[in-house]
């Protein structure tokens, strides 16, 4: 039988799987921004993402996300009018199309009398400690401008002239939020398009397996298609032992053991008076000193050169 604990998990497990967001496999305009094209090909293709287990995360944010939108909703004080409609939420937009398919999103926010689209974000610490100091990535801000895209091919709320992230935190208090703006580019939009559509009739020209061949693996820690490629490459490698999570014990080099070193002997002693001999001596086959052996010839001193009584002095010259 489950435990209490089980259950509780289970209830959030399957909610999180169950999400309209979790279940989604066409490309929205969130991803069109991603910088990996292999993420884009598999988008495409319909390909389902890699499991990573329950997104918590995301269903962190979602949740934040379904509370600003009652209370943006909730500042509306033109009791339903649309002309008097400050802020417009969670509204569908279409961005352009893809193979001649409409890309569709919601957009979070759109403040009508500036002209500016708000997406929210609900970040870490270190995230957002990142966005404050950089900026937002090339994906968030391709998604703001693509939903300002949206807002101004509509038409109904009036064009889009700003586009703006508020990076709210998941684990600190509302003051240290960062908010981002930057006046609407239609043409980074545009751009992103056209790239999401070369991509597309790549994948429909030579299919999937050859057009990710034609794309290198990215580093982007949050791409799951291509960290998980990379780590079972490394495992038909052998590659690390951190990234396959096994341990191997690798076994040191056998080293030949190393012969013992000569004991000296005994030195050789003169057969006359008994001392030792020196080892050159007995090297040289001598038994005896020369000075105990009668036969060897005593040597013959050198005299010493004669030295002079007087030495001439020497002349000092920077004595003239």
């Amino acid at each position: 039988m489950s435990s209490v604990e089980d259950l509780y998990l289970g209830v959030i497990k399957d909610g999180i799987a169950r999400h309209p967001r979790s279940l989604q496999k066409r490309i929205g305009p969130s991803e069109i921004g991603r910088p990996c094209d292999r993420w884009i090909l598999h988008k495409l293709n319909g390909d389902g993402e890699p499991d990573r287990g329950p997104a918590w995360k995301p269903a962190v944010g979602t949740a934040v996300h379904d509370q600003l939108e009652q209370w943006f909703d909730a500042a509306n004080r033109g009791g339903g009018e649309v002309d008097r409609t400050e802020w417009v939420t969670e509204w569908q937009v279409t961005v352009g199309q893809i193979g001649g398919q409409d890309i569709d999103g919601h957009s979070d926010l759109f403040h009508v009398p500036t002209g500016t689209v708000i997406d929210h974000k609900i970040v870490g610490p270190k995230q957002l400690s990142k966005y404050r100091l950089h900026g937002p990535s090339q994906q968030y801000r391709v998604q703001a401008h693509l939903y300002g895209k949206g807002f101004t091919a509509d038409g109904g709320w009036g064009p889009c002239r700003n586009v703006a992230i508020a990076f709210l935190p998941r684990d600190g208090e509302l003051h240290n939020t960062y908010f981002w703006s930057e006046p609407y580019d239609a043409h980074l939009a545009a751009e992103a398009m056209l790239r999401a559509n070369r991509l597309w009739t790549m994948l429909t020209v030579v299919g999937i397996e050859a057009a990710l061949a034609a794309s290198p693996l990215c580093d982007d820690e949050w791409c799951t298609w291509c960290k998980t490629e990379k780590r079972a490459q490394q495992r038909a490698a052998g590659g690390s032992l951190f990234d396959i999570g096994e341990l191997r014990v690798v076994p040191e080099p056998e080293v030949a053991p190393r012969p013992l070193a000569a004991l000296p002997t005994a030195p050789a002693r003169c057969t006359a008076c008994g001392e030792p001999l020196s080892p050159i001596a007995a090297m040289g086959g001598f038994t005896t000193h020369p000075t105990c052996d009668p036969e060897t010839p005593a040597p013959t001193p050198v005299p010493a050169t004669p030295q002079p009584a007087v030495l001439a002095p020497v002349t000092n010259l920077f004595d003239r």
